[in-house]
């Protein structure tokens, strides 16, 4: 049976001014926002469209699915970390194939996390410290290990690769965007941001406002990235060049001292399960919080070039629903949307995501078809 959700929808009336730049100081046009989107809170009216998911059929048995990508014949590819594996199915959801299992041999996983399709429809598995190769057959070509701490990457479909990961710098781990060759060769650093810094201890401890890179590909013009703590979101070619620099006018968010503590309690407690028992100050010490929240958390894209930034809620914010910023293809800040959920993938008027049922302990993928889909803009004009 299909569900359908409607998200309430707020308008607003006036347009705020937005100001463009021509040319900055790298060669690329500055959009400069104002912290209102331009035609206010759009309402995605979302239908359930397509379920997959079963506990009798091996074929369609997930258990953690990290990952979902489509391709050009809007076939599913679903990254089960716990099963390490991906399968694939076609637009209706019929199993087509499995690709890779666990192994150490060629085409084969130790802890698959991430996975992506280049123009030419080969498909890349990044596994820890490598990323894997298949052609559109789903066979396995190559292997090409990672120089560094990976984070997140896209594939220019010429033998590149654009990564992010932790670069080493003294006294942090700095956080980068790089350009790699097919062999992993670093060929370009296209921008470096700061990290956390490194403890006496040599470790770093991570945190819900840690400071991170952000980033995705776009369908063929190349790649948008951010650094979180920066109101910005850079849009660049396959050669690492800026495009555009999106930027919103948006004052910091304060840290207040209840969102610090429960930050510093909650690293406490899981540091405390994993045998290491440190006092809340020094906890404190080693998490370095930042001077404000990061603004957003989250990028995810659409075939059409349109952005879907997610805004970083306060960690004392226990509400399911998230709030996306929604800038078009020209860098200008469009709408605002609310979700329950954070999809995976956004293609072809369809959101794709992933779910877990607490009472069975089931896990489902699941495709919602956008109804109002060709009402979005893609641009101003």
């Amino acid at each position: 049976m299909k569900k359908t959700i409607i998200l309430a929808a707020i308008f607003t009336l006036c347009i705020p001014f937005v100001a463009s730049v021509p040319a900055g100081p790298k060669g690329e046009k500055i959009i400069r926002n104002l912290s209102e989107s331009l035609y206010g809170e759009i309402p995605l009216d979302l239908e359930e469209d397509l379920v997959l998911g079963s506990d009798n059929d091996e074929k369609y048995l997930f258990y953690r699915v990290w990952d979902i990508k489509t391709d050009d014949q809007n076939n599913i590819f679903v990254l089960d970390s716990g099963a390490t594996r991906i399968q694939k199915y076609d637009k209706n959801g019929q199993y087509v194939q499995t690709i890779g299992r666990q192994g150490q041999g060629p085409g084969e996983f130790q802890r698959p996390i991430e996975l992506t399709i280049d123009k030419k429809g080969n498909l890349y598995v990044c596994d820890m410290a490598k990323i894997h190769m298949f052609d559109p057959e789903g066979k396995f070509v190559k292997t090409t290990k990672i120089p560094f701490f990976y984070m997140s990457f896209a594939a220019d479909g010429e033998g590149h690769f654009i990564v992010t990961g932790r670069v080493t710098a003294e006294g942090s781990q700095n956080l980068g965007v790089m350009i790699l060759d097919s062999d992993g060769g670093i060929l370009k650093k296209i921008a470096e941001f700061p990290g956390l810094p490194v403890h006496e201890t040599g470790m770093t401890v991570s945190h819900d406002y840690s400071p991170q890179i952000r980033f995705a590909a776009l369908a063929s013009e190349g790649i948008v990235y951010g650094y979180n703590l920066d109101n910005k979101i850079y849009i660049a070619d396959w050669s690492g060049k800026n495009i555009i620099t999106i930027e919103k006018n948006e004052p910091p968010h304060a840290i207040g001292q209840k969102e610090k503590r429960k930050i510093i309690d909650d690293l406490t407690k899981n540091l405390t399960k994993a045998g290491l028992g440190w006092s809340n100050s020094m906890v404190e010490k080693m998490a370095n919080l930042p001077n404000h929240r990061p603004y957003f958390d989250r990028i995810r894209v659409d075939d059409k070039g349109r952005l879907y930034i997610r805004r970083r809620k306060s960690v004392l914010d226990e509400s399911e629903d998230s709030t996306f910023d929604i800038f078009g293809n020209d860098g200008y800040y469009l709408y605002t949307a609310k979700l329950p959920f954070t999809p995976t993938c956004i293609k072809d008027g369809f959101l794709y995501h992933s779910s877990y049922e607490e009472e069975t302990g089931q896990v489902k993928v699941i495709r919602y078809r956008i109804k109002n889909w060709n009402r979005l803009k893609s641009a101003v004009n």
